[in-house]
């Protein structure tokens, strides 16, 4: 072989890897790799062993935490420290410290005045221990402890659990318990008058919406998906503006649910559903509802009554469109009653918050108050006297007969006139002819006058606020409530400013009893009839009457009617105790609903007076206030001067006055205002109140 062909051999020799060197290679980079996964995984599990444990504290001392909440006393934390370790010890990972009592503290948790994130802190004066915090500080050991340098991890958790605070609720009903057929008209009349429009519920549909509950969560829950709201509380259901047709399908879903759609209940929803999308509006639930901010799902599990859930959005319509509802009352005896009605205020049917919140001393300005309250109605009804002659013609015998003298006195005064003797002297002497007329004669009347009377009522509210409670032990608490009847103002006579929202309703005196003269005089004489009688009365216009009680008359003076006064109400207030369980008449939140036999027991009248009843005594004082026309001013003035003297006249008056309008404004009165739920003396208030709610985590 030549040497160029031998070198060519070893260049290539060199040149080309040995297979043994190239696997050397490959072995250490899959080593490395595998190796790097290795410490991968195991760190992967560390970390996850660690987190494991974290979370495995973290559910420790949560436990622990609600243990000890659960049972925290007022003052005394022993109780809450050994429920706390007694359940920790039950729940902590194994090869681990126990709970120490020291890593247990008891205080006070207030969103609304401590600092966040926590929100808790030592009592201050005047609080009670309400929450337990729970601290966790453990080092578990290493799964590999050498793979990260034999370093130990510490892990610390907390855990916040309050109280469920006391949830109290207050509801306020009208009395009605059966509505006739009658009622159901005018409950129509009245309802559809105050939306703006026409309302038709089917016969029975009120009795059934008098009869059925609906459960507030339901409807809250509905409505929530009805408005795509997925927010965990109620607050925003409350807070957003919707429209009443819409509440209303709401309710009907809930009652739908039921299984029964043919019920009467149901079926006056729909009447009333057509009736608002006739005329429709919106409002915020509420305006009826006073919920407080946050209050759970558990504190909602309470009854409504269908009527005043469907009265109150009415009220609440009607307190914003301002209209001024105009129904016809049908009052025996009394030509035609036309009464119109408006609500001023709309009525806040029930409320739910933490009495515990409440400060006594800040009453309707606290802003955790628990208050309920009737609507503020003002109501005026005109009634027509032309129907009721037997009542005028006693008026006017009664007072011929007390101002006989007075009226002969004035028959003299008037008709006495030295130009009469005169004229008189001269026709005798001289003849008819050379006198062409004849003196004016005035004649005295009384009359009692038909006019319309005004009867105005403004004001009546009932209202009542949680001022404390007691919540003893698991059987035993109480629920303190003070129940008041806001004064009303009636007015009786002509009435201004009834519906004005700047000046108060003023009445001005109505006649009822009016004493005045008729004037006219003779158009000629002749000489044998020295006094002219016989012939044509002529008026002072010139046109000619038949007889002298058919001229014009000239008002003197008279006896008119005003009533501006405060009736019903009390001042103070009335308190209210509801207790459990002697006697059982403070059921939970979530009681079960009342089973309708006898009387329901959570729930009392607010007050002994009432607005209506008072109207009596109040009617038994009314004013005759004299007044007079006579543009002269000298016989109104000697009347009126007169008139003030017969005091036996006035007390006649005012009896068959009192003895007539009373049983004119009783049933009218009595009817509607039952309806509208205002009859101070029997509205109603229920209260129901949870104390031992458990606990729950806040941290």
């Amino acid at each position: 072989m030549d040497s160029a062909h031998q070198n060519s051999l070893r260049r290539g020799a060199r040149q080309a890897p040995g297979p043994r060197r190239g696997a050397r290679g490959s072995i250490l980079i899959n080593t490395t790799i595998a190796l790097s996964l290795i410490v991968i995984t195991l760190l992967g599990t560390q970390i996850g062993y660690l987190m494991l444990m974290k979370r495995e504290l973290q559910k420790t001392a949560d436990l622990a935490a609600l243990s000890g909440a659960q049972s925290l006393l007022p003052l005394s934390c022993v109780d809450a420290r050994t429920a706390a370790v007694a359940n920790a010890a039950q729940n902590m990972p194994p090869m681990l410290p126990p709970l120490a009592a020291a890593d247990v503290e008891c205080g006070n948790w207030d969103p609304q005045t401590r600092e966040a994130p926590q929100h808790f802190g030592a009592p201050n004066a005047g609080q009670f221990f309400n929450a337990v915090r729970v601290r966790l500080s453990r080092t578990p050991a290493l799964l590999i402890p050498n793979l990260s340098g034999g370093q130990s991890f510490t892990i610390t958790v907390h855990a916040l659990a309050a109280q469920r605070q006391p949830l109290a609720s207050l509801s306020i009903r009208s009395t009605l318990l059966t509505i006739d057929t009658e009622q159901s008209d005018l409950l129509n009349a009245v309802f559809g008058g105050l939306l703006g429009g026409s309302l038709s519920v089917r016969a029975g549909g009120w009795q059934g919406l008098l009869n059925t509950n609906i459960q507030l969560l339901s409807f809250l829950d509905q409505l929530k998906l009805d408005l795509n709201i997925s927010a965990v509380n109620y607050d925003q259901v409350l807070n957003t503006e919707v429209d009443a047709g819409v509440l209303l399908q709401a309710m009907i879903k809930v009652m739908e649910r039921g299984g029964d759609t043919a019920n009467i209940a149901l079926l006056a929803l729909r009447d009333v559903l057509v009736s608002v999308q006739a005329s429709p509006f919106t409002l915020k639930l509420g305006d009826l509802l006073g919920v407080a901010t946050g209050t759970d799902a558990a504190g909602l599990s309470t009854d409504l009554q269908l009527f005043q859930l469907v009265q109150g959005m009415i009220q609440v319509a009607n307190g914003k469109n301002g209209l001024a509802a105009t129904v016809p009352i049908t009052v025996p005896g009394v030509a035609s009653v036309t009464t119109k009605l408006q609500v001023i205020e709309p009525p806040q049917v029930s409320a739910v918050g933490n009495p515990a919140l409440i400060n006594a001393n800040l009453g309707v300005s606290d802003p955790n108050k628990i208050y309920v309250r009737t609507a503020q109605v003002r109501l005026l009804m005109s009634l027509n006297l032309s129907g009721i002659t037997g009542v005028l013609n006693d008026l006017l015998s009664a007072a011929t007969a007390a101002l006989s003298p007075i009226i002969n006195f004035l028959n003299t005064v008037t008709t006495l006139n030295l130009g009469t003797l005169v004229t008189d002297l001269v026709s005798t002497l001289l003849g008819c002819g050379a006198i062409t007329t004849c003196p004016s004669q005035k004649v005295i009347y009384t009359a009692a006058l038909p006019a319309p009377i005004d009867i105005g009522i403004s004001s009546g509210n009932g209202s009542a606020l949680v001022t404390g409670h007691a919540c003893n032990t698991t059987d035993s608490k109480s629920l303190n409530v003070q129940a008041n009847t806001s004064v009303a103002r009636l007015n009786v006579g002509k009435i201004s400013n009834m519906f004005s929202s700047s000046l108060p309703p003023i009445a001005e005196p109505v006649g009822v009893i009016e004493i005045g003269y008729r004037e006219a005089k003779f158009d000629s004489c002749s000489l044998l009839s020295l006094d002219c009688r016989g012939k044509k009365w002529k008026t002072a216009s010139g046109g000619y009457v038949a007889d002298i009680t058919s001229a014009k008359k000239t008002v003197i003076s008279g006896l008119g009617l005003a009533v501006n006064s405060n009736v019903g109400g009390s001042a103070s207030g009335t308190p209210l105790t509801y207790v459990a369980p002697a006697p059982a008449n403070l059921p939970d939140i979530d009681a079960a609903p009342y089973d309708g036999v006898g009387p329901d027991p959570s729930f009392k009248a607010i007050s002994a007076t009432s607005l209506v009843q008072s109207l009596e005594s109040t009617l038994g004082g009314i004013q005759l206030k004299p007044y007079s026309s006579d543009s002269s001013g000298l016989l109104g003035g000697l009347l009126n001067g007169t008139l003030s003297l017969i005091s036996n006249l006035l007390n006649t008056l005012q009896t068959l006055i009192r003895d007539a309008l009373a049983p004119l404004l009783d049933p009218a009165l009595n009817t509607l205002l039952d309806l509208l739920g205002i009859d101070l003396a029997q509205a109603e208030i229920g209260a129901r109140l949870s104390c031992n709610r458990g606990a729950e985590l806040v941290y």
